[in-house]
């Protein structure tokens, strides 16, 4: 009786660790909306007005979306993205289906990095890196 119970104990063990191990992690996963704007350091330089209304929407499929509203204007954009963890951050790699101006890249004109930093928990822009803003989003809940 005891093996029995040891089996079943272990196959659910092992049912518990597989589905973690094949779903895509969910903490990212939702709305994030732009908080701050600034350069440098973005909890020391905010700008407390933003020059414009932004998110990203991440999917648990590894496709998103991007919103920008400006000057009365609403652009949305969308594409998919992979992510690479590590024990200091979570980074994105967004791959656009189309090129548009609300892409914030140094590089390219449709692909974006982002990244979470762990200890954190906001999600920062690479713009600032060529001279754009620096640009932190908050997940809406």
């Amino acid at each position: 009786m005891k093996k029995i119970g040891l089996l079943i104990v272990l196959l659910i063990s092992l049912a518990s660790c597989s589905d973690n191990d094949d779903k895509p992690s969910e903490s990212y996963v939702g709305k994030w909306t732009l908080t701050k704007m600034g350069s440098g350091n973005p909890a020391v330089n905010s700008i407390d007005v933003l020059l414009w209304e932004e998110s990203y929407t991440f999917n648990s499929n590894n496709t998103f979306s991007k919103t920008r509203k400006k000057d009365g204007k609403t652009t949305t954009i969308s594409g998919t993205y992979s992510v690479v963890k590590t024990a200091d951050q979570t980074q994105f790699e967004l791959n656009y289906t189309a090129e548009s101006d609300i892409i914030a890249s140094c590089t390219s004109n449709v692909k974006e990095n982002l990244y979470i930093i762990n200890s954190i928990g906001n999600l920062y822009g690479t713009w600032t890196i060529c001279d754009g803003p620096t640009l932190v989003y908050e997940k809406k809940k």
